[in-house]
Order: C-alpha cells, then structure tokens, then sequence
C-alpha cells in the first residue's frame, strides 16, 4: 500500500506541476472532502469548490460522475475503489472542466459509445494510476489539448485510449491488452507525444489517421492482429516522429520523413517512408501491421523481393510516383494486397505474385500511367480493379481464381489492356473481365487477351479467335481473343512478341535516341542491365545478348 500511495503522490505532483504550467496556481483555500462505502462521489463534487481534494475510498461506486469542477479525485487504489456505470449508456466519469486530476480508480460498465473517463473540450487534465475496462471506449479524449494520460492499464474495451481532435497531449507507461478495436487510436489529432506505452492483444496496437506532427519513443506494441497503422489524406498527416526505439513483435519501426538515398535495414518490424527519394526497401518479411510497406509522397524508389502477408494492406502506395514495386510476395492480407491511391503515377509493378487477399490483388484509384505487368495473381476477391485511373497499361498478367472479377475498372478510361491470362475468375457467377462504361483498349491492335470462357473459334489456326470477345460493363471489346494462354514477357522483348531479337534492339535504340517519339510499352523489358535506367548500355547489351545469348546474359 505504501508504494501505491507513493505512485498517487507523485502522479499528484506532477498534476500540480502540469497545473502550474496551464494557468499557474490553483485558489489558495481549498478544501478536503472524504467518500466512504455507500456514499456519492457526485454528491462530494456538488459541494465542493474548484481547487478543492476529494478522497475516496475502498468500495464499490455504482454512478456516472459529472466532474465540473477544477478538482482533484483520489481514489485509494484501482486495486480497490471501483465506479461502476449506473447508466452504461453514460460515461462514468465526463470531465468538462480544466485542471482536473483523476487518479487510483477502477473504472466500468459504459456502453453505446460512451467512456470510462471522457474528456470533452478541456485543457490540462491528468489522468492517472487508473484501471479501465468493459467499456466502449476506456479514456476518450474529445476535443482536449495540454492533459496528461499516465500509467493508466485500459483493457477489455472496443478502444482503449482514444484521441479526438484532441492536440498537445501527453501519454506516458499506459498499458493497453485486449481491446476489439484499437488500443491506442489518434483520430485528427497532432501534436501529441507518446512514450513508454505497451500495447498488445488488440486488433490494433497504436493506430494515426488522419494524426500528424505526433512525436512516438519507446513504445512497445505486440501481439496485436495489426501492430501499427498509419492512415491520412494530406501530407501533414503522415508526418509524424517516430524513430526506432519503438518496437512491433521485437523489431525496430522505420518510419522516414523526408530521407534520401536510403535502403531500410534488414531487422524493420514496420515500413513507413513519408516525403523521400531514391529509397530501397527489398528482402523483407512484414507483417501483423495496417501496411506491409506505405509509401506516402515518396518518389523514384523501389520495393523488391519483400514478403507482405498478414497485413490490413500489403503494400500501400499513396501520391507516390516513378516506383519500381517487383518480385514481391504479397499474400493473405485482410484488405488489399498492393494499392495504388490518389495520384501515384508512373509506377511500374512487375513479376509481383499476389494471392488469397481478401479484397483485390491489386487496386489502383485515381492513379494514371502506371505499368502492371508480368504479375501473377491469383485467388483474391478480384484480380486487378481500376477505378478513375487512366492512361494505365496491364499485360503479360496471369489473373486466376478470383472469387468476383480478374480485371476490373470504372470511371476509367485510355488505358491498355492485352496479352494477360484470365482464367476462371466467376467463382461467384461474375466474369473474367469487366469495363464499366469505360472507353479502354482491350487489345494490342492485333492480339488481346486469353480468356478461360471464350467460346468463339480459330478456324485459320493463328491463335486469334474470329469472333471479338465482347467486355460486360459497357462497349468495349477485345477484337484480338487469345486461344491460349500467353507467356510472359521476358527481357529484351521490347515489342512482347516473346522472342528476342534484332527488331528489339532495333526498337530500343530507336527509344533511346527519341523516347517521345519511340515509347516502349513495357519499360521493365527494355531495362536489359536491371540498373533502373534505360540508355545505351541496355542497347550494347541488348545486341550482344542476340548475337551471343550464352555469353551476354540479361539482368532479371
């Protein structure tokens, strides 16, 4: 009991200090008010004044406690005073004055929505040593600025701790287990500074969205379904301090703001890269977060040979452009399994294997000139979706086994479609392939796309069906159907006819000397040397390589 008074005094101390800070002193004569076993906690906060003490003591409290004054609460431990909702649609306690400090609690019973601690508008509070469970939100922070969460241990509710357009706040050595939803969750919220907290067995550990210009050091997140996730709209919003001392599952978190040059470390737990250039993040294994891998604003980078499962999405592409995104692993992840969003462009996914996520394989929305090609992509939801996103080229995939469409797009328009596998994507009666109300090119202008329901026939023995393969959505049109199944394109086949040959490195020499005038469809095959780049080097290798394949290799 003695160390348990010793914690309530400093976290008292530390309350006044904090007071200090806001408005500098409390009212000189303030009163000590005591609660018992059988008596009201609201019925001492109704006497009291601001600046005055309230103690209670070991019991059960079955009220909602309104606290609208600048008081201070003490409860003789969490281990032995407990405030049960007498109305669980209510908050237990609803703070809506400043300078309040709430200490040794064991809070319960809120429901619909409501919270074990709420504070609604209020500045300078401290919250601390309490106990809060079997509530919809443990400690809700709603609107509030300048308070302090500390040691506080929050379980069994939807969310623990939880941030609302709540700036400037402080949370320190919380323990938050075993909430449905979040266990710390920062909703437009900046500024705030966590420290020291652990949060495991939830469904999601620490959660920012919409939260920017928030500082995070040493917390310790584990054994959530999702560790850690990191979700907005505007760049201010993804730029958050979090350097490597905080840890999911035991490894460090990588969160980059504003880097160069850079390759991730080969022990990342987590991969955030926010307002960077030239940054490499390849060999990996990630999962258990919101994103494998997130790229927000982030350009000229690639992502390689990583391994994403397990995530909400596997790897996330927000406003991020001139990406090289190959030979990933992308498998079994709660959403989507690679997502390009709001403006990525000129990105290029290649020899991606993407599987048995529970949306789509790969989605891209208002996203334009971005290459996916040579992916395989199979037993996902849907295959490839595009929505509002033009300009795009996708050939050379194989879609297989979705459970809706294999390639879908709305609102989309100008963007190529040929030479992929669709293969018995109507798990649930849908189709292979669907435009809505796009105008698309679904082949090369002499070959489209295999189809596994195409029924039409060859009878010159071309590999080309004579009957067009009609797209259901709207009016496009394959006029090109395959017969069989396409291979994929290799290196060096810059035209993707499949063989490598002098027309190739005529067309390669031919784009290298005027790229505008002589664009290449699939900018991944002409890069023969793999070094990212397409100039004369690939030209002489190229030229080797067809005069003497053995002795000239081509990059992978």
């Amino acid at each position: 009991m003695r160390d348990t008074q010793y914690e309530l005094v400093a976290s008292l101390v530390i309350g006044f200090l904090m007071v200090v800070t806001c408005i500098g002193a409390l009212p000189a004569a303030s009163l000590e008010w005591h609660v018992s076993s059988g008596e009201s906690i609201q019925t001492a906060i109704d006497n009291a004044s601001d600046g005055d003490t309230i103690y209670v003591h070991p019991g059960t409290y079955v009220e909602n406690v309104d606290v609208n004054k600048r008081i201070t609460l003490i409860g003789d431990g969490a281990d032995v005073v407990t405030v049960r909702a007498a109305n669980e649609k209510d908050h237990v306690f609803e703070v809506t004055a400043d300078l309040v400090n709430i200490s040794g609690f064991m809070v319960r019973g809120a429901k619909s929505g409501k919270a074990g601690i709420y504070l609604s508008g209020v500045e300078c509070c401290n919250i601390s040593w309490n106990n809060a469970s079997d509530t919809s939100k443990a400690i809700y922070l709603d609107h509030s600025e300048r308070n302090k969460l500390i040691n506080n241990n929050v379980s069994r509710s939807a969310f623990g701790i939880y941030l609302d357009y709540s700036t400037s706040n402080i949370l320190t050595k919380n323990a938050v287990s075993y909430n449905t939803r979040e266990g710390i969750s920062l909703q437009h919220s900046s500024s705030n500074r966590l420290t020291n907290n652990a949060a495991s067995n939830s469904m999601y550990g620490i959660s920012l969205c919409h939260s920017g210009n928030n500082t995070l050091v040493k917390n310790v997140i584990w054994e959530n379904d999702y560790n850690f996730n990191v979700e907005g709209e505007s760049l201010s919003e993804y730029t958050n301090y979090i350097d490597i001392s905080n840890e999911v599952d035991g490894k460090p978190i990588y969160y980059w703001v504003g880097e160069e040059e850079r390759e991730i470390p080969d022990d990342a737990g987590y991969v955030g890269v926010v307002n960077s250039s030239n940054i490499t993040v390849r060999d990996l294994t990630l999962r258990g977060n919101g994103q494998g891998v997130l790229f927000s604003y982030t350009v000229n980078s690639r992502i390689e040979n990583v391994s994403v499962s397990g995530n909400m999405d596997g790897i996330h592409l927000k406003h991020s452009n001139h990406t090289q995104v190959r030979d990933n692993t992308v498998s079994n992840n709660e959403n989507l399994g690679i997502y390009l969003f709001d403006v990525s462009c000129n990105n290029t996914l290649t020899y991606n294997i993407v599987s048995n996520n529970f949306r789509d394989g790969i989605h891209q929305r208002f996203s334009n000139y971005n290459t996916i090609a040579n992916n395989t992509v199979v037993s996902n939801s849907q295959g490839i979706s595009l929505y509002a996103s033009n300009h795009n080229r996708l050939t050379h995939n194989t879609v297989r086994s979705s459970l809706q469409y294999g390639i879908w797009l709305s609102s989309s328009n100008n963007n190529r479609i040929h030479h992929n596998n669709l293969i018995n994507n109507s798990l649930f009666n849908n189709f292979n392939a669907y435009d809505r109300n796009g105008t698309n090119e679904w082949d090369s202008g002499a070959e489209g796309n295999y189809y596994s329901d195409y029924t039409g026939t060859d009878p010159d023995g071309d590999g080309i069906g004579k009957d067009p393969y009609p797209i259901p959505g709207g009016k496009s049109v394959d006029r090109y159907p395959l017969m069989e199944p396409w291979e994929s394109q290799k290196k060096g086949d810059v035209d993707g006819d499949t063989n490598v040959e002098m027309t190739d490195v005529y067309m390669l020499l031919n784009h290298v000397g005027d790229p505008v005038s002589h664009p290449i469809e699939i900018a991944w095959a002409g890069d023969v040397n793999s070094d990212g780049v397409i100039n004369m080097g690939d030209v002489i290798l190229l030229l080797n390589h067809v005069n003497d394949p053995v002795k000239y290799g081509l990059g992978d």
